[in-house]
């Protein structure tokens, strides 16, 4: 046996918090050089996210932010967090890590490691990740689909993580899928018959959101979406505070033809939020609108094409009479009129055919995966 037969094993990453949120949210970069698909954080617009000071869901979380490091060398980094509106909500005690990057299989070990001693020092039951903070934020690990780049706040990830965080004790928890269609593979004639039948059984009108009266409009969404998904598998409901921060990054890119409210009898049921794909304005700029990028990024962006449905949903008592045809309808055909021909839903629990069913008959393919795992903790 020569000294090349085996490999010393790597010396144990040194594990520390670290406080700036800039600098958290940069270190990603350096996992992803070289990677044509990679998008770069936008940091001047999502530190607040990781802002003790600036993000109001820390008035009920609690998160901790880690840099693994070896020789000198960043090798991952990872966030733990405990959710007090989770636990109420759900009537369980689960802990979450995300922000998970790692140069090797030993690095990730550690790092979910020391989420889960941290996350058990709060009284937590469980672990599950990837997640941001809550369900509310960034969340799951890419296991399969088509390759390209990553649709707005969507996550990206090499294949190999999937097996290191199995190999550190995680098993599934639930898959979270994302649709796509385009101007060329939906049978618009089709969708069209299926909406007038619709419209004949049903009451309902959608509209455009007001975007002049932006803060009046968020507020019936933010109750929408509290009422809509309060069933759903690891939703978490946003206070107004939450919800109006999040909302902030919206207005800036937010397309009337894009946003729509279904209401029957003036009372809204039902809505439909999509953006514009503003990860290839991102991609031009590199993730720095200062002091040129910004040029690059509006440059992009008129040159987009894809949007991003990030929320579909009707309130549980109208969920059978059609109604997501009728707001997914109005963003499909307003949208092409606008210049739009390709379109994303994400992300969609994996077990949600009121959804699925939906976005399926309008021609909508599945076409990524992605995972959220968890792991007992007692």
């Amino acid at each position: 046996m020569t000294a090349f037969d085996k490999a010393p094993a790597p010396s144990a990453a040194r594990i520390r918090a670290i406080e700036s949120p800039k600098r958290f949210l940069e270190l990603q970069r350096a996992f992803y050089a070289g990677d044509k698909d990679y998008v770069p954080p936008l940091t001047s617009g999502e530190s607040w996210q990781v802002d003790r000071a600036r993000n109001p869901w820390f008035a009920h979380g609690e998160a901790g932010f880690f840099v693994a490091e070896r020789n000198g060398r960043v090798v991952g980094r990872v966030s733990a967090s405990r959710d007090r509106l989770h636990d109420e909500f759900h009537g369980d005690r689960v802990g979450f890590f995300g922000h998970f990057e790692a140069t090797d299989q030993d690095t990730a070990k550690a790092l979910v490691e020391h989420a889960a001693a941290w996350c058990r020092e709060r009284s937590a039951d469980s672990l599950r990740g990837p997640v941001d903070l809550s369900t509310n934020y960034r969340c799951g690990l890419l296991v399969e689909g088509e390759p390209g780049a990553p649709m707005l706040m969507m996550p990206h990830n090499p294949p190999h993580y999937a097996q290191w965080l199995e190999a550190a004790g995680l098993q599934k928890a639930k898959d979270l899928l994302a649709l796509r269609a385009t101007k060329h593979t939906l049978d618009l004639s089709r969708i069209d018959r299926i909406v007038q039948r619709v419209q004949q059984k049903s009451r309902a009108v959608v509209r455009r959101m007001n975007l002049k009266r932006f803060g009046d409009e968020m507020r019936i969404v933010w109750d929408l979406y509290n009422r809509i998904w309060e069933r759903n598998w690891g939703f978490v409901p946003m206070s107004e505070a939450e919800f109006f921060a999040h909302s902030k990054d919206l207005a800036k890119v937010a397309r009337p033809e894009l946003m729509h409210i279904a209401e029957i009898d003036g009372k809204p049921v039902g809505f439909a939020a999509a953006l514009p794909d503003v990860n290839r304005g991102i991609q031009a700029c590199n993730g720095k609108l200062l002091p040129f990028g910004w040029w690059k990024f509006l440059s992009a962006m008129k040159q987009t094409r894809t949007i991003r449905v990030l929320t579909l949903g009707v309130v549980p008592e109208h969920r059978r009479d059609g109604l997501q045809m009728l707001v997914m309808h109005a963003v499909i055909s307003q949208g092409i009129a606008a210049g739009f021909d390709a379109c994303e839903a994400s992300w969609i629990l994996e077990d949600n055919r009121d959804m699925l069913g939906p976005l399926e008959t309008l021609g909508h393919v599945p076409y990524r995966r992605y995972r959220i795992y968890t792991k007992p903790l007692r």
